[in-house]
């Protein structure tokens, strides 16, 4: 086969990554007529269909146009648009027409390829309600189980799908559809082959890392990345509009590949909220131990993966975050996302609980599916004890039922991560016991941390944090307002820094700086949010669980 290729055009020109499927293409492709001979004398049928499947935008559709320029095959395309018919027949006729014109092709001892695109749509599962859709799967079945009999030459029927299991499953048996190949989302090497491919016409400053950028990509497939070097070569031509005018070739810095990757969003995130936190780990004023833990946990595994691997160690799978409301624990899980480079899900309570039955677990299971496929990902449950109750605690209602669906649903997918790598699930929740004790065992919340009120040190460092972008004037002591705000949490303390700018403005419009008796006012005129009883209650909880 490679000595025939050789000096011809090779898909690799124009594709990378997905070298399995590729090949199997390549090989159900040529085989049939390169050994067409030695097929004969051993009795060889070849397979007749190929089932493509994997997310959108991952080159589903560019493998098989490959294959056919390479080749040098006929192809004959079936979409929904063209199938779906207004008059009853015409669909099943347009089927047999598409055969008919691609078997004329074999017969010439041409390699010829039915190629059919978005198949869920054309042959979804049958029901007696869909009586069109029926008898277009009945034809299709009709059609390939005469395929590559003795009066028929042989046909390659290639069909893709984003949705496998919608499918309707007489198609997906031997005979039929022989093989399903999963058209996977790239890793971080072929996502450098995939830029490479598509910047090889660029003109590159020295200080562009490819590899750098191909890692900070994860998630993203073929065609995100393609938009990414069109959009950084826009970015340069924008910025270089002179260059153009007398036709040179604008020379990319890395500043119009960060631009490209901001203007692109990857494809297989969308419909889940997901985002690349900015929170680090220096807005958060204190809690030094339980930062360092939470990168232990969080930001290593991803980090370092190898060396987990090398020694045999596995990650943590999941961490809770419980204590008082505004202690920073949603902020703290973002900032270990933003630490590791993660791709960030986060998901609460009230948006997993819908009016439509089973549309909470859906989204429940998507943001997992979507979590494995832009790994390395964090997935982020707030009001984790509204989307993991405890069961058996009284109540009958509708919302009893859906949580214990939800929770069924979280432990099935928590205890499926054992297979992948580069995920954490993180939750936060100030009502910890009641949460399921399901959750609670090694393999789902392996680790469970108290976030406590700040101390006096940590109140004097969440000060700094939260007035670094004012001005301030030179009486004002934020160790002394530090030690006088025992019980504020971070979020109270965040309110008293505003307070305290707003009373400079209220007394001066044209006021330059906060002064130390703006801090006093505001001091004076805000409570806690907590009482040394509610430490006691929420910080109980850890007493029983070390």
């Amino acid at each position: 086969m490679e000595g025939e290729s050789e000096g011809r055009w090779r898909a690799e020109e124009a594709i990378r990554g997905n070298a399995r499927a590729l090949e199997i293409l390549r090989e159900y492709v040529t085989y049939p007529f390169v050994y067409a001979e030695e097929a004969k004398k051993l009795g060889l049928k070849w397979p007749k269909g190929i089932l493509l499947h994997g997310e959108p935008g991952t080159g589903k559709t560019s493998l098989v146009r490959a294959i056919v320029r390479e080749s040098d095959a006929h192809l004959t395309s079936i979409s929904p648009q063209s199938v779906h018919q207004a008059h009853a027949g015409e669909s099943e006729r347009l089927l047999r027409e598409a055969f008919s014109e691609a078997y004329s092709h074999a017969a010439l001892g041409k390699p010829s390829i039915i190629f059919i695109d978005e198949i869920d749509s054309i042959c979804p599962r049958r029901t007696s309600r869909r009586e069109q859709e029926s008898r277009v799967v009945g034809q299709l079945l009709t059609l390939m189980d005469g395929n590559g009999t003795s009066s028929k030459p042989h046909v390659v029927v290639v069909a893709a799908t984003n949705r496998v299991d919608t499918i309707d499953p007489a198609l997906r048996r031997p005979g039929r559809f022989d093989s399903e190949i999963e058209v996977s989302v790239p890793t971080v090497e072929e996502r450098l082959e995939i830029l490479e491919l598509h910047s090889k016409k660029f003109q590159m400053d020295s200080g562009v890392d490819l590899q750098a950028i191909a890692a900070s990509c994860n998630g993203y497939v073929g065609a995100d990345l393609e938009a990414l070097c069109r959009e950084a070569a826009r970015s340069a031509c924008r910025r270089s509009p002179g260059l153009i005018d007398s036709r040179n070739i604008p020379t990319l810095l890395m500043e119009d590949w960060e631009y490209g990757r901001s203007q692109v969003p990857r494809s297989i995130t969308r419909g889940i909220t997901v985002e690349l936190p900015k929170e680090t780990w220096d807005d958060i004023g204190g809690l030094k131990e339980l930062k360092k833990k939470l990168q232990q946990a969080v930001e290593w595994p991803i980090k370092h993966a190898n060396a987990f691997a090398r020694l045999g160690i596995s990650p943590v799978r999941g961490v809770l975050l419980h204590g008082p409301p505004g202690c920073s624990k949603t902020t703290l899980a973002k900032a270990a996302a933003h630490a590791a480079q993660a791709s960030f899900f986060s998901l609460s309570g009230a948006e997993l609980y819908s009016k439509y039955v089973g549309e909470g677990e859906s989204l429940l299971r998507r943001t997992f599916q979507k979590a494995r496929l832009a790994s390395p990902s964090i997935i982020f449950f707030d009001e984790a004890d509204a989307i993991a109750p405890k069961r058996g605690d009284g109540g009958s209602g509708s919302n009893t039922k859906v949580g214990e669906r939800l929770l069924s649903t979280l432990l099935t997918e928590m205890d499926g991560l054992e297979l992948a790598t580069g995920i954490v699930v993180l939750a936060a929740t100030n009502r910890p016991q009641a949460i399921d004790p399901a959750l609670m065992r090694p393999g789902r919340f392996d680790m469970v941390l108290y976030v406590p009120p700040p101390d006096s040190e940590s109140r004097y460092e969440i000060l700094k944090v939260h007035t670094r972008q004012m001005k301030l004037g030179e009486d004002v002591d934020l160790q002394s307002i530090a030690e006088s705000t025992d019980l504020f949490t971070g979020a109270d303390l965040k309110g008293l820094c505003r307070e305290a700018g707003i009373i400079a403005l209220r007394e001066d419009r044209s006021a330059s700086r906060i002064l130390g008796r703006h801090f006093q006012t505001a001091r004076d005129s805000l409570r806690p949010s907590l009482t040394i009883s509610n430490i006691e209650e929420y910080s109980s909880f850890m007493k029983v669980h070390r």
